[in-house]
């Protein structure tokens, strides 16, 4: 009798996406993310929530606890991480310990999350990007603050005449459609998986920018995409980075401003996983291993293009035992479940002849779920 595989052993904020493109390749997953939503338990080997109460950040004494019994060193393929280690390097370091790391070390996101390693290497590849500073400008108006390895937006506010916290930086709010491209890399270039369009979200005054969605298929500029991707070979050059990762872009006429580099795989993953005959995980631990596919493969489909859109609760709410999502909704919370205003609900999906129209059916979902949503009474 052929003994088991060993699990590889997913921790992200949300592990759905990543644990869903597993099973498409036939790996098996062990999750533990701040939800356990129910189709993650459904394509997961075991899946565990490891969130501080009433957050979306990991309990790090309940998540080394848990990794210790569902994933120990001795049973593990492999750590594949997603959002939630930008500022917890030393935590990540502490996972990979007897474990293959199938992505970046806590070296290299150092080199991407850290402003004051990043910016001067974007300077030096020839990488444009809205003006930093480190301390508060004298006219905070049209200037954001934001805090050094943060994540999805919750760490980008806008600028105030106060004294900067710990880690914290500034820079300049441009116009432009705020975009992204995934793509996958090897530690000497870069591969585009797909260009995207993104939107936030407000929760509450102090996160008036968390990520709410994006659309896949975006269609640039042929002189602007050509630049980003020659960029990107530079920047993975420079950087050593491996597997899927994401960079977020301001794009206005014929220009690029990057934002952030995001050194793991990003929620847009699921906006191209149908594009990959194994799931874009199995291509991720290709990329780890040195292997990217071929120019072309696994593009996104002409004539296809898919949208996803966060929704949260508008104030204190429980979902009833007998609420049922619409097929197109995923990351499906546990019956029952509190949830605090501005949490994430679940995450709309659509797919569309072109971007436009997958935003359109994006939106129109969102409304229908509202109306569904309307009439579940509010948490007493």
């Amino acid at each position: 009798m052929t003994a088991e595989a060993a699990p590889f052993l997913i921790v992200a904020v949300t592990g759905r996406a990543l644990a869903a493109s597993a099973a498409r390749g036939g790996h098996p997953v062990v999750v533990l993310d701040c939800f356990a939503d129910r189709d993650t338990v459904a394509v997961a080997q075991q899946a565990a929530a490891v969130a501080r109460p009433g957050t979306i950040h990991f309990d790090r004494t309940m998540l080394l606890n848990r990794v210790g019994e569902l994933a120990p060193v001795s049973r593990c393929a492999g750590l594949v991480v997603g959002a939630g280690f930008e500022g917890r390097r030393a935590l990540l370091s502490r996972l990979a310990t007897g474990r293959k790391l199938m992505g970046n070390p806590p070296s290299v996101v150092a080199a991407v999350k850290d402003p004051r390693r990043l910016f001067p290497l974007l300077d030096r590849i020839g990488i444009r990007y809205p003006g930093v500073r480190y301390t508060p400008p004298a006219v905070p108006t049209g200037w954001l603050v934001k805090k050094a390895g943060g994540a999805g937006g919750t760490h980008v506010a806008h600028a105030t005449d106060a004294a900067p916290g710990r880690g914290r930086y500034f820079q300049r709010l441009e116009a432009g459609r705020v975009c992204s491209v995934l793509f996958l890399c090897d530690g000497r270039r870069a591969r585009v998986v797909g260009f995207n369009e993104q939107w936030t979200r407000t929760v509450g005054p102090a996160r008036p920018f968390v990520y709410g969605g994006a659309v896949g298929g975006l269609v640039l500029p042929v002189a602007l995409e050509r630049d980003l991707r020659l960029r990107l070979d530079a920047l993975v050059e420079a950087t050593g980075l491996r597997g899927l990762a994401g960079l977020d872009f301001i794009w206005r006429d014929d220009e690029w401003l990057a934002l952030e580099v995001n050194p793991r795989p990003t929620a847009t993953l699921d906006l191209y996983d149908a594009d990959f005959a194994r799931g874009l995980f199995d291509t991720h631990l290709q990329a780890c291993a040195g292997i990217l596919p071929p120019e072309g493969v696994g593009a996104a489909v002409r004539g296809i293009a898919r949208a996803h859109s966060i929704v949260p609760a508008e104030g204190p709410w429980r979902l009833p035992e007998e609420f049922a999502f619409p097929a197109w909704c995923r990351d499906l919370p546990q019956p029952g479940h509190c949830f605090t205003a501005g949490e994430p609900i679940c995450t709309i999906h659509a797919e569309a002849p072109d971007p436009v129209a997958a935003m359109s059916l994006v939106r129109s979902r969102q409304r229908e779920l509202g109306w569904l949503l309307a009439e579940v009474p509010a948490a007493g």
